[in-house]
């Protein structure tokens, strides 16, 4: 487990930031995220933006966007990758790195 501030992350590869979603909440509403990758200096940002209305959402768009990248640009050294999911107001809501995105259910 490794602490963030006050968060305890067991998985450093994800972390996410506020309780959208959580287990035993009320459904959040549908909300504008942008989907931005970051690694080694360089960028993809995400201009358009996806509505989405749960953390679970968020995070089965980011592996989808990070596997895009991927399998679009080639040979990278994708270990350095992360995806910056940011909400309208350019809060972050989850940092997800590239080497734990989850390919059919599973992490890769």
């Amino acid at each position: 487990m490794v602490r963030r501030g006050s968060m305890a992350v067991s998985d450093p590869a994800e972390i996410a930031v506020g309780t959208c979603g959580e287990v035993g909440k009320r459904p959040m509403p549908r909300r504008l995220y942008r989907f931005h990758c970051l690694g080694g200096g360089d960028a993809v940002f995400d201009l358009q933006g996806r509505w989405l209305s749960s953390i679970r959402e968020i995070r089965q768009h980011a592996d989808r966007v990070a596997l895009g990248l991927m399998d679009g640009v080639g040979c990278q050294d994708w270990t350095v990758w992360s995806v910056d999911v940011r909400d309208a107001a350019g809060r972050p809501v989850l940092l997800r790195a590239f080497t734990a995105v989850r390919v059919g259910g599973t992490s890769a």
